[in-house]
């Protein structure tokens, strides 16, 4: 969701503004102009003209880190735990098959919450697997890299406190065994989850600045709704560089239409995309 505060920013700077935050976030607003006018007002308030339009032109010459700080302006972070549960379904049977499968070993397990806004997403998966890999009572491991565009959001997510209508869909057990009561309103991740978690800031466009290779399961839900088809795809091909022969990726079920990967195959799901890569090139 975005924000609703209407600036005054001239034709041409907005449309200035406007590739340059395609061109370094993926982002596109060419069809939503009043959602860039409101995040650029606050953001460059302040600013003489003459500023305003020297923090442009350094934008439009180079990568520019500061940018995340217009995009912390634009977005506002409205998301909860567990808030597809259909993708948690899937995420609970691949942790199961996983588990099945390496009996006589060690079973190490690397998520990724791509997009991860304010973390809620990345903790419901680190709980989702916890409750699996207890039951089991099995010599095992995960951890789950958040990481987000904005740095207002990762600081969020890092500061694990939450205000209790974001614990509305979560179930209650998970509530009660890793979310500890601040006051009646305020929640913050029990320390034990919290430590298989952490968070970076990162940009979906730069294939480098990706947390680390090899992972098993990557969720990418509701992050690529404002970016092209082209560009959408872009970054798809990237996450499945990253996920393991026979990890899972979960995309949100109206992105990347269209979408095809030769190392992928396509997985059942409702109200979510999954795909499994393949665990041999020639299958």
């Amino acid at each position: 969701m975005w924000m609703q505060i209407m600036p005054d920013v001239d034709k041409n700077q907005l449309g200035r503004w406007q590739a340059v935050l395609e061109a370094q976030t993926g982002i596109n607003l060419n069809q939503h102009e009043h959602i860039l006018r409101k995040g650029l007002n606050p953001w460059l308030q302040g600013m003489s003209d003459d500023e305003a339009e020297l923090t442009l032109a350094r934008s439009e010459s180079q990568p520019w880190q500061g940018l995340g700080g217009l995009v912390d302006h634009l977005a506002v972070k409205e998301t909860r735990f567990y808030r597809n549960p259909a993708a948690y379904r899937i995420l609970a049977q691949y942790v199961q098959r996983r588990l099945q499968d390496s009996q006589q070993a060690r079973l190490l397990l690397d998520m990724w919450s791509a997009g991860c806004s304010t973390g809620e997403e990345a903790y419901t998966m680190a709980m989702t697997a916890s409750e699996l890999i207890q039951s089991a009572e099995q010599r095992a491991y995960f951890g789950v890299i958040g990481s987000d565009i904005s740095s207002a959001a990762v600081k969020s997510a890092r500061q694990g406190s939450y205000h209790v209508r974001r614990l509305q869909s979560l179930p209650d057990t998970l509530r009660q065994r890793y979310l500890v009561s601040d006051d009646n309103l305020n929640y913050r991740i029990e320390s034990q989850l919290a430590s298989r978690v952490c968070f970076v800031q990162s940009n979906l466009l730069d294939a480098r600045a990706t947390p680390k290779s090899a992972m098993d399961v990557i969720f990418c839900q509701n992050v690529l709704v404002y970016f092209r088809g082209w560009r959408q795809k872009q970054v798809l091909n990237n996450l499945v560089q990253r996920l393991k022969p026979g990890g899972i990726l979960l995309i949100g079920a109206s992105e990347g239409r269209g979408w095809q990967h030769p190392d992928l195959i396509r997985m059942p799901g409702d109200d979510v995309q999954v795909f499994e890569r393949r665990r041999d090139g020639n299958q």
